[in-house]
C-alpha cells in the first residue's frame, strides 16, 4: 500500500509541487549556498514537469527553467571562489590573515586595488597636520610615529592613514616606514571608488579598520576617538585620608 502511495506521490503531474516547495525552502535559507542549491534541483524538476506532464513538452518552459538553472551554477561557482583560500600566496595569506575580517573574495578585490612593496631606505608616507593621499597596511618591519614633539618607534601589522582616508582630514601624526618594512598600499580616490561599487567590501574594510584602531587603542594606553584625538582619561579621585581623632583635653 505504502509503494502505491509513493507511485501516486512521485508521477509527472506532481513534480510542479515538488519543485515550488524546494524554491520555498530555499527562499527560508540565509545559506547562499543551501538557498540556491535548493532552487538549483527545483529548476531540474520543473524542466522534467515541462517535458514529462504535459501532452507535448513545453520547450519554453524548459528552456528558460534551463536559463535559471545555468546562472544558479554560475553564482554557486562564484560564491565558492569567494569563500575559499587555495588561489593565496604565502605573502597573500599573511596579509589575508592580519585583516581577519575579509572574505577571500573580498580580499582578492582589495588586493587588485593596491601593490605590496619591501622598503630598502626608511619612507614617511605621512606627515602631521598634512593631507594624505594613500592608505597603508603594514605587515611587517619597524614603523616611527611622531606628534606633537613625542617619537615612538613600534611593529607594524596596521593600518596607516585610515584617519584621513575615513574622514579625508589631515593626518595626526607623521608616520615613518622603516628600511626591511613590508607593506601593502592603496591610492585613496582608486580604493574609495572600488569599495563604491562593492558595499559588503567597504563595509568588511571598515570593520578590520575600526578593529586595528581598536587595538591602537589599546596598545597606546590612552583613548583616541575616530577623529584621532586623544582624550584625557579622568584621573582617579584620591581618597581623603583619616582623619586622626582629637587629643582629649586635659582638665575638662
Amino acid at each position: 500500500m505504502s509503494s502505491g502511495i509513493f507511485e501516486q506521490l512521485f508521477v509527472s503531474q506532481n513534480l510542479v509541487h515538488l519543485a515550488a516547495l524546494l524554491f520555498l525552502l530555499g527562499f527560508l535559507s540565509r545559506d547562499q549556498f543551501i538557498l540556491r542549491g535548493l532552487v538549483l534541483l527545483g529548476d531540474l524538476l520543473y524542466m522534467l514537469y515541462f517535458y514529462f506532464a504535459p501532452d507535448q513538452p513545453l520547450w519554453g518552459g524548459i528552456f528558460w527553467s534551463a536559463m535559471f538553472a545555468i546562472a544558479n551554477v554560475a553564482m554557486i561557482w562564484l560564491i565558492f571562489l569567494d569563500e575559499v583560500q587555495f588561489s593565496l600566496r604565502a605573502e597573500e595569506r599573511k596579509l589575508f590573515d592580519l585583516l581577519g575580517d575579509l572574505t577571500p573574495g573580498q580580499f582578492r578585490k582589495l588586493l587588485k586595488a593596491g601593490r605590496q612593496e619591501v622598503l630598502a631606505s626608511p619612507l614617511v608616507v605621512t606627515r602631521e597636520n598634512e593631507p594624505s593621499n594613500e592608505l597603508y597596511f603594514i605587515i611587517d618591519g619597524k614603523i616611527t610615529i611622531s606628534k606633537g614633539g613625542h617619537r615612538t618607534v613600534s611593529d607594524g601589522k596596521t593600518f596607516i592613514g585610515e584617519i584621513a582616508f575615513l574622514l579625508a582630514r589631515p593626518a595626526t601624526a607623521t608616520v615613518t616606514l622603516e628600511p626591511g618594512c613590508h607593506y601593502c598600499v592603496w591610492d585613496s580616490k582608486a580604493l574609495h571608488a572600488v569599495l563604491n561599487g562593492h558595499p559588503a567590501l567597504r563595509t568588511a574594510l571598515s570593520a578590520a579598520m575600526n578593529r586595528k584602531l581598536a587595538e591602537k587603542v589599546a596598545q597606546a594606553g590612552v583613548l583616541t576617538d575616530i577623529t584621532g584625538d586623544t582624550l584625557k582619561v579622568p584621573a582617579k579621585s584620591k581618597s581623603a585620608p583619616p582623619r586622626k581623632p582629637k587629643p582629649a583635653k586635659k582638665g575638662g
